[in-house]
């Protein structure tokens, strides 16, 4: 759906509003804002070096925004916002750290460090706390008696220049002990308690609002920056991947990109920057694809992840006309190897051409070196998966649930129409009737969601008790040995132990457990929508519509979230021999127990997350359906006109309209689904 759907759906729902019951004005009013809010997030990740800040200055439009030299940024995520649902387009906020927040830094990483542990991840920790603590003197030292008082705080500035981006993202120079605050140059003032930026963009080029996010490199000498970028991982919707042509997936590339799998994150594209600076240009850069995509599929077994060739640096030239390491035989020869982008390019100088005055070689050749850089591509493939994807999944929910509300809002039109014109003499009164039926069916869901979530905690309560001892017999099994000899005691070096049976068989308890509770809800929804429905069916004039079936699809879909099974136990059982043989049974022991705990903090993660995802869309749909039973049932009086019969045909005559609105906005295809949902 395009941006102009969305606003226009957001039209139609304040429209709705206007005449909607209380219940159900709350719920549009949610989905109001949902709608408003959408602005789905890009994050660039990639080792430093690789040319991250250019390609998003080329991919954003903003040319020289972001600082490209060698080693620029601290620990700073920079959001750069186009089309702010705010309505803010300009300036910037600075948010500083507290002593909690860093703290969290350092603990959080924990997590995802022991996922993919590798032989440095044992003193990483120590590292990453010292780090920490040198950022803080570092603050001290150039923000003397204002630090205290920053931490926890933002700044807020309307306007933004490159040198007030340069004081709070940028490093500066290692200021020296009893230098004066503010002595010497200020870039990156505030660089050592600044914890992330928000920057501010029109709409420009983009075709719907979104976030594009700037992450310090991973593989980064300074492990505070790779923490920063590994936790913010969990924060977007998209990834692009930035890969050097020069050194394409490396060991750190792969050990991030089997994290993005294990945490099971959005979408993904991977772009090999630098193609320009390789020696026979786009042969060249067919290999190292190749190369790239063989990795990938060894690495995370079949993978559907794109991978796009190009240039931040011709994409800076077509930007800024600063061409002076730029090779124009080079870019057109590229061009030639790649008919799609030639066709772009050249179907570009034609309109070109149609404008108003002669156009000029430099604009040509600019044309040339945009099109070749592959980030016209990059966004277009970008921005078009984010349509289709999480994006297209909220519009469309977004327009299922009005479109309940709509449909609903006719029927009940239809009904009372109906009801008048049956009416022979004085106007009928069943309000009363209809008020107390409502509050029936209110106790009734409150009591049946009750029932339903000590169902589920009992059914949960059980199933921890199941993993619980499922996690011991099976890490005693695997640690003591089948036959009784640990493999803790065999002869050699680091011993793997494999828990793969264990994960798959916590797995399975988790789906048993969730399938059950999941069917309970079905069966009792069914119940309360037979109920609701014999009410409304009473009503004077109604006549029976699909679209008055409960919509339960939140929770017929449900799949628990598996992702804290595929977390890393932290064990360190690198021990010499000798060591093994004198504590035998302590390594052991210490090794089952530790083990024992890890698994049962996954197991708590397990349920703890089903439970607040099935909660959650339990309510969802019962919330849902009291809305629309409220639209039916409560009373909304005519305000005084003396014809309830021609205020009757005027609403009946405003519900088609907004159900034809709706459908103009989704179209068909979405119709086709409703029309599914309500057969099943």
């Amino acid at each position: 759906m395009s941006e102009a759907s969305r606003r226009e759906l957001i039209r139609i729902a304040e429209e709705m509003n206007e005449t909607a019951s209380s219940e159900t004005c709350q719920f549009i009013s949610r989905i109001i804002r949902d709608l408003s809010d959408l602005k789905p997030g890009i994050a660039f990740v990639g080792q430093i070096k690789a040319g991250k800040s250019r390609l998003i200055n080329g991919f954003t439009g903003q040319a020289d925004f972001l600082p490209s030299d060698v080693n620029p940024w601290t620990t700073v995520i920079t959001d750069m916002h186009f089309g702010h649902p705010s309505g803010r387009t300009s300036g910037a906020e600075f948010h500083f750290f507290d002593n909690k927040q860093w703290q969290a830094l350092i603990a959080e990483g924990e997590e995802l460090r022991n996922m993919f542990p590798d032989d440095e991840d044992s003193y990483k920790r120590e590292l990453i706390e010292e780090q920490v603590e040198a950022m803080k003197t570092r603050a001290r030292l150039r923000l003397g008696d204002s630090y205290e008082a920053l931490l926890g705080q933002s700044h807020d500035l309307e306007d933004l220049t490159s040198e007030d981006l340069a004081r709070y993202v940028c490093a500066g120079d290692e200021p020296a002990e009893g230098e004066e605050q503010g002595g010497g140059s200020d870039r990156g003032l505030y660089s050592d308690v600044t914890r992330k930026a928000d920057v501010y963009f029109e709409l420009g080029h983009f075709p719907f609002p979104l976030t594009v996010t700037d992450t310090p490199g991973v593989n980064d000498p300074l492990l505070i920056r790779e923490e920063i970028s590994r936790q913010y991982l969990r924060e977007s919707d998209f990834f692009v991947v930035v890969l050097s042509a020069h050194q394409a997936l490396s060991q750190a590339d792969l050990k991030l990109f089997r994290l993005m799998q294990a945490l099971e994150l959005g979408q993904i594209v991977v772009f090999v920057n630098r193609v320009d600076e390789l020696g026979n240009g786009a042969e060249d850069a067919e290999m190292v694809r190749a190369s790239v995509e063989e990795g990938l599929e060894k690495a995370l077994g079949q993978t559907d992840i794109k991978v796009l060739m190009g240039s931040a640096q011709w994409a800076h030239y077509a930007l800024t006309g600063d061409d002076g390491d730029i090779d124009h035989n080079q870019i057109l020869a590229w061009l030639r190897a790649h008919p799609e982008q030639m066709r772009t390019y050249l179907d570009g100088v034609q309109e070109m051409k149609q404008g108003s005055g002669p156009i000029s070689r430099d604009a040509v050749l600019r044309l040339a070196a945009m099109t070749a850089s592959g980030l016209p591509d990059l966004r277009n493939h970008v921005t078009t998966a984010l349509a289709a994807g999480p994006r297209g999944e909220q519009l469309q929910m977004a327009w299922q649930h009005l479109d309940s509300f709509a449909r609903g809002e006719l029927d009940r039109c239809e009904a009372r129409l109906r009801a008048l014109q049956q009416e022979t003499g004085t106007e009928s009164s069943e309000q009363g009737g209809n008020n107390n039926a409502l509050a029936a069916l209110r106790e009734l869901v409150a009591a049946k969601s009750a029932e339903l979530t000590e169902e589920m905690d009992n059914i949960f309560a059980n199933l921890r008790g199941l993993m619980d001892d499922t996690i011991s017999e099976s890490v005693a099994l695997v640690v003591r040995g089948p036959d009784g000899k640990s493999p803790l005691l065999a002869k050699g070096g680091a011993t793997e132990l494999n828990f793969t049976a264990l994960r798959q068989r916590m797995r399975e308890l988790l789906l048993d457990a969730t399938q059950v509770i999941r069917q309970r809800m079905l069966s009792e929804f069914y119940a309360i929508d037979m109920q609701s429905n014999a009410v409304v069916h009473a009503l004077p004039g109604w006549q029976d519509s699909p679209d008055n079936k409960m919509n339960t699809s939140a929770v017929r879909w449900f799949k628990p979230d598996t992702t804290p099974l595929t977390r890393g136990i932290t064990v360190e059982l690198r021990v010499t021999w000798l060591s093994r043989l004198i504590s035998r049974k302590n390594v052991v022991d210490r090794a089952e127990t530790m083990i024992i705990e890890e698994f049962e903090m996954i197991g708590d993660d397990l349920v703890d997350t089903a439970r607040t995802d099935l909660l959650e869309r339990m309510e969802t749909v019962l919330e849902h359906h009291m809305a629309l039973l409220a639209g039916h049932l409560e009373n909304r009086p005519e305000r005084g006109r003396a014809n309830p019969r021609a205020d009757a045909q005027v609403a009946l005559n405003r519900a088609r309209r907004i159900v034809e609105e709706l459908g103009s906005v989704f179209g068909p295809v979405a119709e086709e689904k409703r029309l599914t949902e309500a057969a099943e």
